[in-house]
Formats: C-alpha cells, structure tokens, sequence
C-alpha cells in the first residue's frame, strides 16, 4: 500500500507500506477517490499550522479525512459491508486504509457519486457548527468565506434552517454558484450594505475561510445579541472589533471538526456520530452535492501537484486524488 506523509514543511511524499490485512473485527478498503481538506492540509504543507507553534501536534503528519472506495477484505468478526461494497470512511490519504466495527463509515447507494459522498465530513461540520450558533428554524443567517466549507456550509443551513441565506465573498466568480448552492442573496463585502437592507435582522454568522481578517466583516452583519461562529482554522491572532462586540453584546464560537466523541448529556446532546449520520443522511439524499465543485483532480502519483496548487492560493474548490 502507499500513502502520503509530511515529514516537514514542504516535505512531502508518497511512503509505501505493506498491504493491510483486517483483524476479526476489521475490513480493508481500497481507496477509489480522496479529497483534499485545502485549508488544514495547505498550513500542515507549508508549515504555519498553529498546533506546531503551540507544540500540540508535531511531524510526521499523516493528511487527509475523507475517502471512499472498495472493501476487499473483512474479518470474521466484522459486520456491517461484504467485499464488493462502496464506503465512504474518514482516513488519510491512502491507497488501502484498514477500518474496525467501532470507526464511523457508511455503506453507499449505487446512485450516490463518490465525488458527492466526500462531503459527508464536511457537512457534519456544518452540522456541529448550527448546533453551536444558537439559531433556530427560520432564521437569517449570513456565511463568509465560499471555499468548499462555505459552499457545504450554505447547502446544510438551506437544508436545515430554511430561512434566508447571505452569502459573502472577496470573489465575485462565487457569487453564482452560491446561489446555485442555496444562497438566497451574495455579495462581496464591499458591496453588502445595501444587500443587508432587504433582509431581516441576521442572528448567526458563519466565518468559513480562516482568515483572521474576516472575522471583523462578518461581525458587522449581526443583529443585537447575535452569534458568530468561527469555523475556519486560524494561524493568526484575529483582530476584533471591541465596539460591535460589546455595543452590539455578540458572542462567539468556535468550532472543532465535527464535533465531540461525547454525547447525550446537556451540553452536548448532538455528539460526533450523530453529526455525523446526520451529515450523511443529507449527502445521501442528495440535499449536499459537491460534485460540481470538483474543480481539481489528480492521480496519485501526482500528488505534489496538488498540493503545489493549494499552496499557490490559486483558484480552487474541490481537489481530489485519485488512486485507481
């Protein structure tokens, strides 16, 4: 088997391994198709990730989160998919991954794309992230920030919440296909003031890009006691505009993955599995769709390159490594 490995900043390659086999309670998959995480995998590439400041996390680092493939082999033990049967798992990038009866994956539907099942991790994200805001069904709300979380993010609250959608972004090319996604009105924060006229009072905002600099911007789309929550991952201090928090009496959240692997008490009734079946059912439904946000796609052996492009900060959606 290979799989891909950051030994340091800009230090990354393919390693090879010996094939797995399952223990009792295990199956192997062989992986059809992988998506790159751009944002956590882009500051493990080229070294700004803050968990190495902090010296919470270190190298080597294994990147990637989400696959899907082919289950080849299973133990005795283990129930639940045959040999033969797709499956989405959240694993690194790899080109076989070994799964348990405990690990969180689903089975798919023929009709359900392998493109369209790797938003399953991404949308249990979004999933944690409306259970932390504090809004409820109806509400307008605002998502700053259209990479795919953005994009996942707008389709999980059109899905979910049902009331009306801002879109925000520095690009304008984004603004069609947020609406397309389930924005009911985008624009770029220069031009969102008069946007902001026809909606009502916007109680949740969602920062998506993880760029400190946002932070401030979505704040100013808030209503008295409205909740921002931040959803992106941030290297940077972030600046804060003490007036609109306090004047305004805002209150912020932040947002990790895809949730707690606790549940089922007061505080946390909604825990990762849960977000996560959740997330799923959506996808499954095909309620979330990323199959048209593909914008990149790389074959293994190319995998440098793509990490080169989300280095560049170029123009990009969705990549994914193919590994058949």
């Amino acid at each position: 088997m290979s799989y891909i490995q950051f030994s340091g900043p800009y230090r990354a390659s393919i390693e090879i391994a010996s094939a797995p086999r399952p223990g009792p309670a295990q199956a192997v998959v062989k992986t059809a198709l992988s998506g790159i995480s751009a944002g956590t995998e882009r500051m493990w590439f080229n070294g700004t990730a803050a968990a190495l400041r902090s010296g919470r996390r270190g190298y080597p680092y294994r990147p990637g989160y989400a696959s899907v493939g082919e289950v080849i082999e299973i133990g005795d033990d283990f129930v639940g998919l045959k040999p033969g049967d797709r499956v989405f798992v959240m694993k690194p990038h790899a080109s076989h991954v070994t799964i348990e009866n405990k690990d969180i994956w689903f089975p798919l539907p023929s009709a359900l794309s392998d493109e369209d099942a790797l938003a399953t991790s991404l949308a249990a994200s979004a999933v944690h992230a409306v259970h932390r805001s504090g809004i409820t069904v109806g509400d307008a709300v605002a998502v700053g920030g259209l990479g795919m979380l953005g994009m996942i993010y707008l389709q999980v609250l059109a899905a979910t919440i049902g009331g009306p959608i801002l879109a925000l972004t520095r690009s304008p090319q984004k603004i069609a296909l947020a609406l397309a996604g389930g924005a009911s009105h985008s624009s770029t924060y220069e031009t969102m003031a008069d946007i902001l006229t026809e909606l009502p009072p916007i109680h949740g905002a969602f920062e998506c890009s993880g760029a400190a600099a946002n932070v401030s911007r979505l704040m100013a789309v808030l209503a008295s006691q409205g909740h921002l929550v931040l959803g992106g991952f941030y290297n940077d201090p972030i600046p804060i505009d003490g007036e609109a928090l306090f004047a305004n009496e805002l209150a912020l959240f932040g947002v990790r993955a895809t949730g707690s692997a606790q549940e089922g008490n007061e505080y946390n009734r909604w825990g990762r599995r849960r977000n996560l079946q959740f997330a799923f059912d959506l996808v499954r439904t095909g309620k979330v769709q990323v199959r048209h946000l593909v914008s990149h796609r790389f074959e293994a052996a190319e995998f440098s390159e793509a990490y080169r492009l989300i280095d560049s900060c170029a123009s990009y959606l969705q990549v994914c490594i193919d590994w058949r």
